[in-house]
């Protein structure tokens, strides 16, 4: 009986190396290369690389801007001279130029009558400023003085557009308005027009501008009777 715990042991050892054996061949023998397998599984990223297909179709489309089909005018050959200064000009806007000259009509016409050359000079063109300066030199020289009221003004029409390969521009408008306009001498006397007559101007007005120029000034280049 003394010998039953000897058999007992003996019994569990052979149980303990049979379970290490087992578990030796399922788990495997190290090799000295986990480090390195281990480093090659946690540096690995996912890489999604974009189709061929998919990138042509944004670079297609990305900086592509809509074709613009809007009528600025109804003479076509000055509709699409309009177009070409607002892609040379993104800033340019067909009602702020038509409400800017109206803004440099009336500007222009009063301080021509105030005797105001300082004023002009920036908003004409040379040939226009030289006759507005001879005209005010003489009414000063006469004591004389000229008086202009614009009664109203009609919104002006776009009648031409011209652009020049060094993108110079010229835009003529239509101006109607409703003017007094009169001239006295140095006792007060009018010696030109009449204070009570209403004269119905039409004129032509030319605008000129590099369109890539930083000034926003328009230059008046020409006035033309419109009959």
């Amino acid at each position: 009986m003394n010998n039953f715990p000897f058999i007992d042991i003996f019994i569990l050892a052979m149980i303990a190396i049979f379970i290490i054996n087992r578990l030796r061949n399922v788990l495997g023998k190290k090799t000295g290369n986990e480090a390195d397998i281990a480093e090659k599984f946690s540096q690995k990223t996912s890489k999604f690389t974009e189709s061929n297909p998919d990138k042509e179709v944004i670079e297609n489309n990305a900086f592509k801007s809509p074709p613009d089909n809007n009528i600025y005018h109804k003479d076509e050959t000055t509709n699409k001279v309009i177009k070409d200064i607002m892609k040379l000009n993104n800033s340019f806007n067909v009602e702020d130029f038509i409400d800017g000259a109206k803004k440099a009509f009336e500007l222009i016409l009063t301080n021509y009558a105030l005797n105001e050359s300082k004023i002009l000079k920036p908003l004409l063109s040379k040939s226009i400023f030289d006759d507005f300066s001879e005209q005010i030199k003489d009414r000063l020289k006469n004591g004389n003085s000229l008086a202009i009221t614009i009664l109203s003004i009609d919104e002006p029409d776009i009648l031409s557009a011209k652009l020049d390969k060094k993108n110079n521009c010229e835009i003529s408008l239509e101006f109607k308005s409703q003017q007094v306009q009169t001239t006295k001498n140095k006792k007060g006397e009018v010696i030109e027009g009449n204070d009570n007559l209403i004269l119905s101007i039409s004129e032509i007005w030319t605008f000129s501008k590099n369109i890539k120029s930083k000034d926003p000034n328009w230059i008046l280049e020409k006035i033309e009777e419109n009959n």
